[in-house]
């Protein structure tokens, strides 16, 4: 019986003190709008990759029919680990921060420009996230006052992952192009010194020369047909990692979400105003 006389009471209590708890909510609401339409902006673009498999970069998968059926063409976690590695590096960030000139978007001053740099890459971070989904995929996400600028962060840190990976086994084909190009330029050399001391050679050193200037010939062969290969898959683009979807220009700001923030406040404010009308009124509640 008290416990329904307190209800009653508090509802009284509501009832009388109304006209102050809707005042309250539609100023709270009022304010919270004018807030929301002031503050900056934000807009959202994204990309989702996957990786690509790295032994497709393998030279041996373009002469060997029976391999190529052995390769999928997505990689794994962990490539797509490796991926995320090089897309969380600072070097990645600062790549970024230079191209589009993010330490002037961020209005930073008054350092020297190591550290307006450093300042700019921590607050791009902030900016630019990095999410792995359980579908082994990677998106990137970028939220900027500038919805131009939100998209080509994200797709110019894509570019980044493909240049940087792909450059990876690609100094190593140009390096080994080079060193077999160099040890059949030295083959070649010891070849033509041969040929020159054959004529005045006797018969036994005759047979020993030829017998060397024919295995010359055939390593010169060989690392001819090695150092193509090389040039072959160095010139055969292979993708180190698939893009699922571009990021685009977002069609509106999604933050702050105007709708939703003003529904809370207003919502908070009619909790507060309550519970000040009953405090207040707390002597004849009791």
């Amino acid at each position: 019986m008290q416990n329904s006389l307190n209800l009653v009471t508090l509802n009284a209590a509501l009832q009388k003190q109304w006209k102050i708890i809707i005042g309250f909510v539609i100023i709270t609401g009022m304010v919270t709008a004018v807030t929301v339409f002031l503050v900056p902006q934000y807009y959202r673009s994204s990309a989702t990759i996957v990786s690509a498999n790295p032994l497709l970069a393998d030279k041996a998968r373009l002469f060997n029919t029976n391999i190529q059926s052995l390769y999928s063409y997505f990689g794994n976690g962990d490539d797509l680990d490796r991926i995320y590695g090089i897309a969380d590096l600072d070097t990645t960030y600062k790549a970024l921060v230079d191209e589009f000139s993010l330490v002037n978007y961020y209005q930073l001053a008054n350092d020297s420009l190591p550290v307006l740099r450093r300042k700019a890459v921590l607050l791009l971070r902030k900016d630019l996230s990095l999410q792995k989904t359980e579908q082994a995929q990677l998106s990137i996400i970028a939220w900027t006052k500038d919805k131009q600028l939100s998209s080509k962060l994200v797709n110019r840190m894509v570019a980044i992952l493909q240049e940087t990976e792909s450059g990876v086994w690609k100094k190593n084909y140009s390096r080994s192009i080079a060193s077999l190009l160099n040890a059949v330029d030295s083959m070649e050399k010891e070849y033509a010194l041969f040929a020159d001391r054959i004529a005045s050679a006797n018969t036994v050193q005759r047979d020993l020369i030829s017998s060397r200037m024919q295995t010359l010939l055939e390593q010169i062969k060989q690392y001819h047909k090695a150092a193509d290969e090389c040039k072959l898959a160095l010139e055969n683009h292979t993708d180190v990692l698939y893009v699922l979807e571009s990021a685009v220009p977002a069609a509106k700001s999604e933050r702050p979400d105007k709708p939703a923030i003003i529904l809370i406040s207003m919502l908070i404010a009619f909790v507060f105003s309550c519970f000040l009308v009953l405090v207040n009124d707390r002597k004849n509640i009791a």
